[in-house]
């Protein structure tokens, strides 16, 4: 799973991208994504948008795990259990802006192997939280789709 700020680096990125598409299309690589990067991906200004939507269209759609009031998309959205949604709610330590990277964290450590960031210090978070996850930086993805940078 990419991380909403990843979207940015493959557009930038042409070798990444093509990489991408090769891990892609010969069945290495299967990116995942939910509506909570989509919505961040449609507030980026309208010359880029297009081009982070197309990277966001090579995922398949997956619901979060779990839900936050006001950010998620109720239809969506998986509902859990109070100690489902503990890691959430520790990940966002009652900062709602934290919201988009908990549900995405709780996502991908539902449905992903891997989560791909460009935010150094969200991997300590992430495990400070509860979640379990691998967390790649982007430059741990690019090498292991095999690209120069």
């Amino acid at each position: 799973m990419l991380d909403s700020n990843v979207h940015d680096l493959v557009v930038a990125n042409p070798s990444a991208r093509d990489a991408i598409n090769r891990c892609a299309n010969d069945g290495r690589l299967k990116l995942i994504a939910t509506h909570v990067q989509r919505d961040e991906l449609l507030l980026a200004p309208a010359d880029k948008r297009d081009a982070l939507l197309c990277v966001y269209g090579k995922a398949m759609r997956v619901d979060t795990r779990g839900a936050v009031w006001g950010v998620s998309r109720w239809d969506e959205a998986r509902y859990g259990s109070d100690d489902e949604n503990a890691p959430i709610d520790a990940l966002m330590s009652g900062n709602p802006r934290h919201a988009e990277d908990a549900l995405i964290a709780s996502s991908a450590a539902g449905e992903a192997d891997v989560l791909v960031t460009n935010e150094t210090r969200l991997a300590s978070k992430i495990r400070r939280a509860g979640f379990s996850i691998e967390v790649w930086s982007w430059p741990q993805f690019v090498a292991w789709i095999g690209c120069d940078g």
